[in-house]
């Protein structure tokens, strides 16, 4: 695990929530933990591809209640599983179905924000009201019930493969202690006298999450509001202005400040070049999102 100087949550923010959206299936991981991961219809592409903000955005239908998706409170022991291939797969099936349901979540909120951003009509009591929770939840000021740039350019995605690969570098493909017994995949962490759970042989401290799908959520939220990954976020909107690709790579390019090891961001990509192919296989069919908007 590398160390990381930035990647923590902000005190006075408000604790993240897990909240279920429409899932697709996948199958059991029974050869690390023998439970099943649960992932309904919607997925998140590993390449978002970002269209001109004049086309209509897509929404998400939010009244249908598939069965929840497993959060995943003990992260399997996959130390247990042989090294390699199968240990790859046990981590991929547990951790993508993740990552693509709190994509999905972020994505509906932003479908939600573009919405009401290029629309004419004035926001209704609830809608306004929902601004304001999100507005707060981005550390975003909320200027008379209207949505900001700003607050676009945190409320967004953030590349599969990116993600997963952050995780497999933090936590040796879920091996590592922190990880296993703190949720952590991310090596995300804390700074006050005692908090979360201590590195061996350094004073480093990490957060500890109720579960691996918290510290999913915790990660997103991390890249989306911490002044550390401004630039990620500039270059994220960048290129969803002009329509172009948002990639693991290029991102990537952007985390000098998530590690202090030398080399971190080369090491990145050369784990993203050796398991481009096997993440996006474990992603499955991503293109219902094509037309996010920007």
């Amino acid at each position: 695990m590398s160390p990381s100087l930035f990647s923590k949550i902000q005190p006075g923010q408000r604790p993240l929530t897990v909240r279920s959206r429409r899932h697709r299936c996948v199958r059991a991981l029974a050869v690390a933990a023998g439970f099943s991961l649960v992932l309904g219809s919607a997925s998140f592409p590993i390449l978002v591809q970002a269209e001109p903000i004049s086309e209509t955005a897509p929404t998400l239908d939010g009244d249908v209640h598939p069965p929840a998706l497993d959060p995943v409170t003990e992260l399997p022991d996959l130390r247990e599983v042989a090294a390699g291939p199968e240990r790859k797969t046990a981590f991929l099936e547990m951790l993508v179905p993740l990552v693509q349901a709190e994509n999905a979540r972020i994505q509906s909120d932003r479908n939600w924000l573009f919405g009401i951003k290029t629309r004419i009509n004035p926001l209704r009591a609830d809608e306004k009201s929902r601004l304001a929770s999100l507005c707060e939840d981005y550390a975003v000021p909320c200027d008379g019930g209207s949505v900001s740039d700003e607050l676009m350019a945190r409320v967004n995605t953030v590349p599969l493969e990116m993600v997963v690969i952050q995780a497999v570098e933090e936590s040796g493909w879920g091996t590592s202690r922190i990880a296993r017994e703190s949720n952590n995949l991310f090596g995300m962490r804390c700074f006050s006298s005692g908090c979360g759970i201590g590195q061996q042989g350094t004073s480093r401290r990490f957060q500890t999450f109720d579960s691996v799908r918290d510290g999913v959520a915790a990660y997103l939220h991390n890249l989306n509001t911490h002044r550390a990954y401004a630039q990620l976020r500039h270059q994220r909107s960048a290129l969803a202005m002009r329509g172009k690709t948002i990639t693991a790579e290029t991102l990537i390019d952007t985390l000098h400040n998530y590690s202090t090891s030398p080399g971190y961001q080369r090491q990145l990509l050369s784990l993203l070049q050796t398991n481009g192919d096997l993440i996006r296989s474990h992603g499955g069919d991503e293109e219902w999102l094509a037309g996010s908007p920007a």
